[in-house]
């Protein structure tokens, strides 16, 4: 029997038969479980981190994962960033390494992959414009025939504060409504169901180049 099951893009640790819950609520469980997995390494190793991108925007007008959301983004500064992270992460025997793109010194993005639930955790590092704004950088779309081979998203983040999310501490921008407004628009507080392709086509309001 296939130890994944397939929901749309997404390939999630198959769902026991004995356990009464809908798929969706399954994905929850297995993206709850993955989070915690990374939080517990990153926090063991004083790797400070802060949720991200949609997974950030589901925290804080859900209170829960976006459901049609793919996989959980988070970010570090890049000048907090322990470059022997990720052979931390693996050497946990938790995941394996998916993908690993850009330069440490301006576009760095790693991904790994839950061995448990089959969930992807991409992690992005911020690196510094002016005070108190930062970008990360992506490579997928169209991103790929911009200067580089990336594109930048820029995004404004005063502080880190803690925050309750699935019953654990994690740390989120401190200017958190501010910050989703830049990437999202004014309206962020409604769903839109939209991917990351037809986002690239202006429903992102953050990017820079």
């Amino acid at each position: 029997m296939n130890t994944f099951k397939k929901i749309g893009n997404f390939s999630y640790a198959r769902k026991p038969s004995h356990k009464k819950i809908d798929y969706y609520k399954w994905k929850e469980y297995c993206f709850k479980t993955a989070l915690e997995s990374m939080r517990n390494i990153l926090n063991k190793n004083n790797q400070e981190f802060f949720l991200a991108c949609g997974t950030l925007l589901g925290c804080i007008r859900n209170n829960s994962f976006i459901p049609h959301d793919q996989d959980i983004d988070i970010g570090i500064f890049a000048n907090n960033f322990n470059s022997k992270i990720k052979d931390i992460i693996l050497h946990s025997g938790e995941f394996t390494l998916k993908h690993e793109l850009g330069k440490l010194e301006d576009s760095y993005e790693i991904s790994f992959l839950h061995k448990k639930t089959h969930v992807s955790i991409d992690i992005f590092l911020f690196y510094p414009l002016q005070k108190h704004h930062y970008y990360c950088a992506s490579f997928y779309g169209l991103c790929d025939q911009k200067p580089g081979g990336f594109c930048r998203w820029k995004y404004p983040i005063t502080a880190l504060k803690p925050t309750i999310f699935y019953n654990k501490v994690y740390l989120i921008p401190a200017n958190a409504e501010e910050h989703l407004t830049m990437a999202y628009g004014s309206n962020w507080k409604t769903p839109i169901k939209f991917g990351y392709l037809r986002g690239l086509e202006g429903l992102y309001r953050n990017l820079m180049d």
